[in-house]
């Protein structure tokens, strides 16, 4: 990076992030916008990896990419995607309309080829001051009290890195995995699939993600615009070394998709084994994984890319604030807790996506095509599958197993949901306006008064706001339409993560506060008089350097450095009280 590796005794070591992928751009440049000095090594530092296989952006994604201004771009250099339709034999099962989505600026996926996201990510990269560098990981000690990492360079020299933190975003072969001593868990059968990108002349549906189930496997159709489209087709077996030809994937489109079209030649085909691997753990002492370093899955849903980015952004406000001593140490723990079931439940989801496509028994069709035409019908489809392929049912409730992570029958929030506020560290997400803006790195308290907004709510709302710590923004949401579903009728006060995940729920009382505050790892100071958050009158997120507040005092906690050795869980890290609070 264009920043060095820092010598002097106060001064700190970079956060050494190996891979140059989507999860290690998003993960830099997240880093870089709070301040924090980083190295992005790749071992094709060249520029973006032509002919990648994730295509999918989806409105969670998207949300989070507008944090460092990478969202508009990806829209209008990418294919808008409405919905995603199910046929079986020809014939329509179901459809979840993604336009339909009410909680979000971006109600839609897009279609876009992955060297254009990397791209677009490595403009917003530079933008904050970064750049990648090459050199392959050949080495990682951790013995010490920080990791020192082997680099070779392009023209064979070596480098040593000390570094605060190391992050391996290095794929699923990745190198600091394997050095770290990480093991990469899973089970289940491998599957086969051929993926193709080229053109497809006919009657093909331009904005709609398209699964097709057949006795003979399964066609999957993305399009990018322009009459180009994504094939991934279920094959049995494939021994070639070249990538299948256009002859194979119009032999499958001819079986299997409701719409007749003529495929040309392709820009380029490979063979994808689905795999169903996670990591045993995301975090070992002072070294993070991320992305297909941590999980691989199945392409059913097109989850893998998305799934990174949010491992990314989980990972970046935490281990910012640590490195500026706004949270304690252990909140880095919660990486790990919050992002490996966000991961296991995926790969539980998309394996089934996969297996359900790839029935072949009478009565093994009729339960599915059965059972999805019902949920259509029902508007059950609509209702779970729209949050699920957008990515907004992941929650970081705390649970001790995959079912305690399953959204609930009803809207009403939970600490660990999503809520839809947004943050930017720049300019505000442009269409984000309709909710709440929060701070892009520290926690935001937001204040619910339920049916009355009455004196009594005035003087609870000014009794709270004296309480909160000055780099701690306290927001009244109760005037905001859309939230009386989420948070009900009661009065509340809501403590909202820099992802816009919740931390915790407790009632509007000083006391309930200061320990929500505590407890999620917040400094105390003198609070000061806040007034009526207002839809015209709402924050607006800025970056700010390292070590102030929004407020512009210091974010330091009294006789906290920041320091800690590796693996240190600190006191009391956030996540652990009794289903109330999560990181």
């Amino acid at each position: 990076m264009t920043i060095p590796q820092r010598e002097g005794p106060d001064e700190r070591r970079p956060v050494l992030i190996v891979g140059a992928g989507p999860v290690g751009l998003v993960l830099a440049t997240e880093l870089l916008a709070q301040g924090i000095a980083v190295r992005l090594i790749d071992h094709s530092a060249a520029g973006p990896v032509q002919h990648s296989r994730a295509s999918v952006v989806w409105p969670r994604s998207l949300e989070l990419l507008g944090r460092i201004g990478a969202c508009e771009p990806l829209i209008e250099l990418g294919n808008r995607l409405d919905s995603v339709q199910y046929y079986s034999d020809k014939r329509f099962l179901g459809a979840v309309e993604m336009s339909r989505l009410t909680d979000t600026p971006y109600p839609f996926g897009v279609v876009v080829p992955q060297d254009t996201t990397e791209e677009v990510i490595r403009t917003r990269l530079a933008a904050y001051g970064g750049e990648i560098e090459f050199g392959s990981l050949t080495g990682l000690d951790t013995s010490g009290p920080r990791p020192v990492a082997d680099v070779e360079r392009a023209d064979g020299s070596t480098e040593q890195i000390e570094a605060d933190w190391v992050v391996g975003a290095d794929g699923a072969r990745s190198a600091v995995r394997r050095f770290a001593g990480i093991e990469f868990l899973g089970t289940g059968n491998d599957v086969l699939f051929a993926i193709g990108d080229g053109p497809v002349a006919g009657d093909m549906d331009p904005h709609a993600l398209v699964y097709c189930y057949s006795r003979s496997g399964a066609l999957g159709i993305a399009p990018f615009g322009g009459g180009t489209f994504r094939l991934a087709i279920s094959v049995p077996d494939w021994r070639e070394e070249q990538g299948p030809p256009p002859s194979l994937f119009q032999r499958f489109l001819d079986e299997r998709s409701p719409r007749p079209g003529i495929v040309g030649e392709l820009e380029w085909s490979t063979i994808f084994r689905a795999r169903r691997r996670v990591a045993e753990t995301m975090r070992a002492g002072r070294v993070f994984l991320a992305g297909d370093a941590a999980h691989v899955f199945s392409a059913a849903g097109a989850q893998g890319m998305n799934t990174g980015i949010q491992d990314a952004v989980n990972l970046a406000w935490k281990l910012a604030g640590v490195v500026r001593g706004a949270f304690e140490p252990g909140i880095l723990d919660t990486y790990d807790s919050d992002r490996h079931l966000a991961a296991e439940r995926i790969v539980l989801t998309t394996a089934k996506q996969t297996s359900w496509g790839l029935f072949k028994r009478r009565h093994e069709l009729a339960l599915r095509d059965g059972a999805v035409r019902l949920a259509h019908r029902t508007g059950a489809l609509q209702r779970f599958g729209a949050p699920l392929m957008a990515q907004h049912d992941v929650s970081y409730r705390p649970a001790g197993s995959l079912r305690d992570t399953l959204p609930g029958l009803t809207r009403r929030l939970r600490a660990g949901d999503r809520l839809p506020v947004f943050a930017a560290h720049g300019a505000p997400q442009p269409g984000a306006d309709r909710w709440p803006s929060i701070h892009p790195a520290r926690l935001t308290l937001l204040l619910w008064a339920g049916e009355r907004q009455d004196s009594g709510w005035v003087a609870a709302r000014e009794a709270v706001t004296a309480v909160a710590p000055e780099g701690v923004p306290v927001r009244d949401i109760s005037a905001w339409p859309g939230f009386a579903p989420l948070l009900g009728t009661a009065p509340k006060a809501v403590l909202v993560r820099p992802d816009g995940h919740i931390a915790a729920l407790t009632a509007p009382e000083p006391a309930a506060v200061r320990t929500a505050l505590r407890r999620a790892g917040s400094t105390f100071r003198p609070g000061r008089t806040a007034v009526p958050d207002a839809p015209a009158a709402r924050l607006t997120a800025v970056a700010q350097p390292a070590g102030r507040t929004a407020g512009g005092g210091s974010d330091r906690p009294a006789g906290h450095t920041g320091e800690g050795p590796a693996g240190h869980r600190g006191e009391e890290p956030a996540g652990h009280e009794a289903g109330e609070l999560v990181s």
